[in-house]
């Protein structure tokens, strides 16, 4: 049995602090409500020597300046086996260490490391992952992550991330799968120029040379193409290099980027997908901080962070700046034309029934949908674009050998 501290509420407005045996800390949350109050914040006060804890911190900090990414992938498994350990009633700093133990990732081990002395040396779970990780978890999941220890309820919250990054992955992953044909066809059209340029063209223009007679036009343009390819790559992996930089600046420029994204939401199919996307994200989020309990302007603020187009987030923009001055939220976005008007109607009736984060969800599934289906009329656009381009080269190609196989044959009668 240990002793943990709790701020709780009674009567849904007394502020109740106190003290309370129990073998975890959800028996501890149990027992305070048997007491009759809401728990909001359970915890064990830990007395840590000042020494201890500037040399713990300064440690900790040398560890961070190291890790500076996480992959989707290890932030799902960090985030999946916490949540199963604090579910089971395990208190932070051991299912941390049993965390560290455990995992078989170098990065996670260091970050439950850094995360466990943190806490021992006196931050909340939520605040040492915001000083050491906030840039690297974003500030969706330390908000949750706040809201969700504040409540006492840290495995719900971390439960609610968990299917936001799980929804973030299956995106990745068919975006990732639809890419594969494309890439394959890419590599195709590569290995025949190859082909024909090292082994088969080279054996074509020996007749020629030998012979006084000159390359006819295609095949000379394909044969000084890959020519031009194979001594100077160097020089074109450069170009590229400064291309994807200046591009890389121009993106990072607000008034280029702002341009850019009004002028992608006028293309055809490509706007269906980039305006479902971000409203997918934006609804998620939306459903799970209110799920979480954040006040509604709140859990605005942090949905609109989630969205990156320039045009949709300026709409939401001017919906939160309704909802601040007296609108409801269903009015702000039929007045801004933030999201379409089908979701807007559900929000209404969510409104009205007190239903809102049953809403939200069902808006964020129907957005997911869409998703779908727009990914799929994308890639069913971009394939035969592809096969045209990859068919035009080939024709290319065949038209120069046809004229080069001609020009052979003239030679020899």
């Amino acid at each position: 049995m240990a002793k943990y501290k709790y701020n709780a509420l009674n009567n849904n407005n007394q502020i109740v602090k106190g003290e309370i045996e129990a073998s975890s800390i959800r028996d501890a949350r149990d027992r305070i409500r048997k007491l009759g109050f809401v728990p909001t914040k359970v915890y064990i006060e830990t007395i840590i020597d000042e020494d201890f804890r500037v040399e713990n911190t300064s440690d900790t900090k040398k560890h961070v300046s190291e890790i500076s990414f996480l992959s989707l992938d290890e932030k799902i498994m960090f985030t999946s086996e916490l949540q199963v350990l604090l579910s089971s009633g395990i208190a932070i700093i051991e299912a941390l260490a049993t965390l560290e133990t455990n995992t078989p990732k170098i990065k996670l081990k260091d970050v439950c490391l850094n995360l466990k002395n943190a806490i021992i040396s006196g931050l909340t779970f939520a605040q040492a992952l915001d000083s050491l990780y906030g840039k690297i978890f974003g500030p969706v999941y330390t908000a949750v992550i706040k809201t969700g220890e504040d409540s006492g309820e840290l495995d719900s919250a971390l439960l609610r991330m968990l299917v936001l990054l799980n929804k973030q992955n299956r995106v990745k992953e068919k975006i990732i799968s639809a890419s594969i044909y494309p890439a394959v066809l890419i590599l195709i059209m590569l290995g025949v120029l190859i082909l024909f340029s090292k082994f088969v063209f080279p054996a074509f223009m020996s007749v020629f040379t030998f012979n006084g007679a000159e390359l006819p036009f295609l095949a000379s343009m394909l044969v000084g193409i890959c020519s031009f390819v194979g001594n100077f790559w160097w020089f074109i992996l450069i170009c590229f290099g400064a291309a994807c930089g200046a591009m890389t600046a121009l993106f990072k420029n607000p008034q280029f980027k702002s341009r850019w994204d009004e002028f992608i939401l006028r293309v055809p199919v490509v706007s269906d997908f980039i305006q479902h996307i971000n409203l997918s994200n934006f609804m998620t989020v939306l459903q799970i901080s209110y799920d979480a309990g954040l006040p509604i302007m709140s859990g605005l603020e942090l949905s609109k962070k989630t969205v990156g187009n320039y045009t949709i987030k300026n709409r939401i923009t001017a919906a939160l700046r309704y909802v601040k001055n007296g609108y409801s939220l269903s009015e702000a976005f039929s007045r801004t034309c933030a999201i379409p008007h089908a979701l807007i109607t559900m929000i209404a009736t969510g409104e009205k029934s007190g239903t809102l984060g049953k809403m939200f969800h069902d808006a964020a599934e129907v957005l997911d949908k869409k998703v779908d289906i727009a990914l799929d009329a994308l890639m069913k656009l971009f394939e035969p674009a592809l096969i045209v381009i990859l068919g035009g080269t080939v024709l290319f190609i065949a038209v120069a050998f046809f004229q080069m196989y001609a020009g052979m044959l003239g030679t020899l009668f």
